[in-house]
């Protein structure tokens, strides 16, 4: 799937703005804090239902206006057909709302759906921005996404599966409060965990569908970004990738069949919830669970986020992108489109031609700030296949539009 056009409406710091783009490399550039990111932004937003660089809708908005629409027009890669996606977004203030409440429609082929989950999938893309650090530097919720978002694409169950246990698990902290409310340092009683019990009963069989994908999907990754990161460190160094839950729980799966797995998460989540009932009450929130799980990465053995330099921090997110990438295009049959935004400034030659070298035949967009850069640091990386990608467009993005300058033979640049 390829992207043809894109149309934004009061999206960041663009008001309007309707675009065809190039079929292979599209490279946006200009000053910085014109716009270029913006762009990719809103392209992934159209994949994933959510921006790589904040959770608050409100945030895209254009200052003063009261919603955003960001649409695109897709066609196969044998341009057989054309369909759309698009998200809107309507603030508490917005007037066209029948009542004070935000709102956020999701289409394709401008028919609302009903459910997010059913918009998830529809269209793929693969973002690599500076962000991707924080999936070395933050917390396990970075990395956490970073796994959901890559199953929710290819599985969509796996997102249903995501939404249920968040309800469920607000409803059970609820009730944790509500009974610390009640009776302060008390403790509880069999009434109590008994009810306890109720809401443990109902997220188990979720919690143990997410955690199960989990597994699988973080042994690809490692798999994937293992053999990548080889190759950008010239074989010095092993990424290790792995899926880090419940305390036991990965000693208990080894001795497991695989027909098994799913009933030992299941049954191993329930009597250690039952086992935590006390520490969940006197915190007043679940402390175990998918919730709280992480991928633990390390560098030859060692933890990657305290010992390893920036230059492997570096590394070992590429891997882990190129992994996203490559799992994508095995499940879905098809390259996800490539967003690289400002990522080439943040790499070395080795990076940069280990990045390029893995971009296939997709259709790419670049954002930097200098129109020639590409022909003096990225086009000598890999000849080949720039001279195999077809026509490059090129876009100058200058506050909040963009002006096309398509130029077919690299070499003009």
């Amino acid at each position: 799937m390829r992207i043809r056009s894109v149309e934004l409406t009061n999206f960041r710091n663009f008001r309007r703005l309707e675009l065809e783009v190039g079929s292979s490399v599209n490279v946006f550039y200009g000053a910085n804090a014109q716009g270029k990111t913006n762009i990719l932004e809103a392209l992934y937003l159209c994949a994933c239902a959510r921006s790589h660089r904040t959770s608050k809708d409100r945030d895209l908005i254009l200052h003063n206006e009261t919603k955003y629409k960001v649409r695109l027009i897709l066609t196969s890669d044998n341009d057989d057909y054309d369909e759309s996606v698009s998200l809107s977004y309507f603030d508490e203030t917005d007037p066209s709302l029948s009542s004070p409440k935000a709102k956020r429609i999701a289409e394709h082929n401008d028919v609302p759906l009903d459910k997010i989950s059913r918009y998830i999938g529809i269209f793929n893309a693969v973002i690599f921005a500076p962000e991707d650090m924080l999936l070395i530097k933050e917390g396990p919720s970075v990395r956490r996404r970073y796994l959901d978002l890559l199953i929710s694409q290819v599985r969509p169950r796996y997102f249903h599966a995501l939404q249920r246990y968040s309800k469920l698990l607000m409803q059970r902290n609820r009730t944790l409060k509500i009974i610390r409310t009640t009776k302060g340092a008390k403790g509880l009683n069999a009434q109590e965990e008994a009810e306890l019990e109720i809401w443990d009963y109902s997220m188990a069989e979720t919690a143990a569908e997410i955690i199960e994908e989990r597994l699988v999907f973080s042994e690809r990754i490692s798999g994937a970004a293992s053999i990548h990161h080889s190759r950008i460190s010239d074989e010095k160094e092993i990424l290790s990738v792995r899926y880090r839950s419940i305390g036991g729980l990965n000693e208990i799966l080894s001795e497991t069949s695989e027909t098994m797995i799913r009933d030992r998460i299941e049954n191993y989540l329930l009597s250690r919830w039952k086992a935590t009932h006390r520490e969940d009450y006197e915190k007043g929130l679940t402390m175990i669970g998918p919730h709280r799980d992480d991928l633990e990465l390390s560098l030859d053995g060692e933890g990657l986020r305290p010992f390893a330099s920036q230059g492997q921090q570096r590394s070992a997110a590429l891997a882990l992108k190129m992994a996203e990438l490559d799992i994508l295009r095995e499940d879905t049959k098809e390259s996800p489109v490539l967003l690289l935004d400002d990522v080439f400034s943040e790499l070395d030659a080795r990076r940069r031609q280990a990045l390029l070298s893995g971009l296939g035949h997709a259709q790419v967009f670049i954002t930097c700030t200098d129109k020639e850069f590409v022909s003096r640091e990225l086009i000598p990386l890999c000849p080949d296949l720039f001279s195999q990608t077809g026509a490059f467009s090129f876009y100058r993005v200058l506050e909040g539009s963009v002006i096309p300058d398509t130029i077919d033979d690299p070499g003009q640049i």
